[in-house]
């Protein structure tokens, strides 16, 4: 009998499998990414929403009884969403500290707590949560219902037009300063609020900005079309993103400029090509595989690498297997005590970490000087020494880039689980932490 041919079975479900593999992977890295950074953000909203003195529960219920829940409103407005059981906003919670405290009634401020309905076109009421005033001065107020309950008439907005020199809000018979105190700085809470609100910035688009766009532009360009071929135009375009990014403008990507978005906002009205350079820098390399920012745009980037050619390529170090992946852990450890320097406040510049700053010697740090030197020496006799084993900023690109179908869960992926669950830790007891340390 002869041999029958054999039949070749078609890779298709195996490279669905593959590309499969390779989105969850990529959505995992993002997700890690997005979610560290809302955790940042959520914490130091409700440090400057709730203060050293956070409103509890319990006293929210004694006015509304109903409240299950508070939940931290990241709005201007910079107050608490009351929830019921099922999740449903009831009312709304605001404080008059820290934000009135430089308001004095008869001899020091009062912290009051303001409840409103769920539409804030009301006041569920209100109650006097501490005070530096006269504690029988204080305790008049509280005990003049008349007074306590007069706030009930008036809604969010109405507040803000209060015009309390008219006297219609008039003050407690025997403590007139420290009711009146009381009346102003509520007032003054939802003023400033209703300020922030307002006050939000004009779009702006300036000559700089062009210019930054204009760089990610011809990252891109360099990048992914036939102008990669041609090495003098390369060349030139990081020599001339090198002089304008890093010593005239310094509009550099680094930790502490991130860190700085996370904890308040991103500045897309005012720094827009700043912004369009850090999405480039994250989501180009997430959807392409190509970091354009390390490789083409960063300026320390650049100068390892025209560096590093001074040295013949014979001359140069080989590092150990051991040693490298030594030195790689490196920048997750940076990265790990970028966070705890964050969500502990310790007061340190996160600039200070890494080498960017120094290209603007004007305003640069020692350490951050230091930092830069010794990358660039380094350079001299290992490529890109600093990109490699020193940059937290890298590492987070670096990360989040794709590696197409041959992608697999790595260990990089486990350290991003890792720092996922260590902001989760910090969110909920960075304060305990914080205090245990001080004391």
């Amino acid at each position: 009998m002869t041999d029958l041919p054999q039949v070749v079975t078609p890779q298709r479900p195996k490279r669905r499998a593959s590309h499969f593999k390779s989105l969850s992977l990529k959505l995992y890295r993002i997700t890690i990414l997005v979610l560290i950074i809302c955790l940042i953000r959520d914490y130091f909203v409700r440090q400057r929403v709730q203060g050293n003195a956070p409103i509890k529960l319990q006293e929210v219920q004694k006015l509304l009884p109903a409240a299950d829940s508070l939940k931290v409103d990241h709005s201007a407005r910079m107050g608490l969403f009351v929830l019921d059981k099922n999740q449903k906003p009831i009312g709304y919670a605001i404080r008059t500290s820290p934000v009135s405290d430089d308001i004095i009634g008869y001899c020091g401020p009062s912290d009051t707590l303001i409840v409103f309905n769920s539409q804030r076109d009301g006041i569920v009421g209100i109650s006097i949560r501490s005070s530096g005033d006269t504690t029988s001065h204080v305790n008049d107020v509280r005990q003049n219902e008349y007074w306590m309950n007069l706030w009930k008439e008036y809604g969010w907005q109405k507040i803000a037009d209060l015009d309390l020199q008219s006297g219609e809000i008039e003050g407690v018979s025997g403590a007139t300063m420290t009711s009146m105190g009381i009346a102003h700085a509520i007032a003054h809470r939802i003023r400033s609020s209703e300020q922030k609100i307002q006050a939000d910035p004009p779009f702006l688009f300036r000559t700089k900005d062009a210019t930054l766009i204009a760089f990610c532009i011809g990252a891109c360009l360099i990048t992914f079309t036939r102008l990669k071929r041609i090495h003098w135009l390369r060349k030139m375009y990081k020599l001339v993103a090198m002089i304008y990014l890093g010593f005239w403008t310094g509009d550099l990507l680094a930790e502490s400029l991130f860190a700085g978005w996370a904890r308040y906002a991103v500045p897309w009205r005012t720094v827009f090509g700043l912004v369009v350079l850090a999405a480039v820098a994250v989501f180009i390399p997430w959807t392409t595989r190509r970091n354009v920012y390390c490789q083409s745009i960063c300026p320390h980037g650049t100068a390892q690498e025209f560096l590093g050619k001074i040295v013949p390529h014979r001359s140069k170090w080989k590092i150990r297997p051991d040693i490298k992946r030594a030195l790689r852990w490196i920048p997750a450890l940076l990265i790990g005590l970028i966070l705890t320097i964050l969500f502990l406040r310790i007061p340190i510049d996160l600039a200070e970490l890494e080498a960017f700053d120094a290209y603007l010697l004007t305003s640069a740090g020692i350490a951050s000087i230091v930092i830069a030197v010794v990358g660039l020496v380094a350079s001299l006799v290992v490529p890109q020494a600093y990109c490699h084993y020193g940059c937290p900023t890298g590492a987070i690109f670096e990360f989040v880039r794709s590696h197409g179908r041959a992608d697999h869960f790595s260990r990089s992926d486990l350290v991003g689980g890792l720092f996922l669950i260590l902001a989760l830790i910090f969110n909920q007891y960075a304060d305990q932490l914080q205090q245990f340390l001080l004391n």
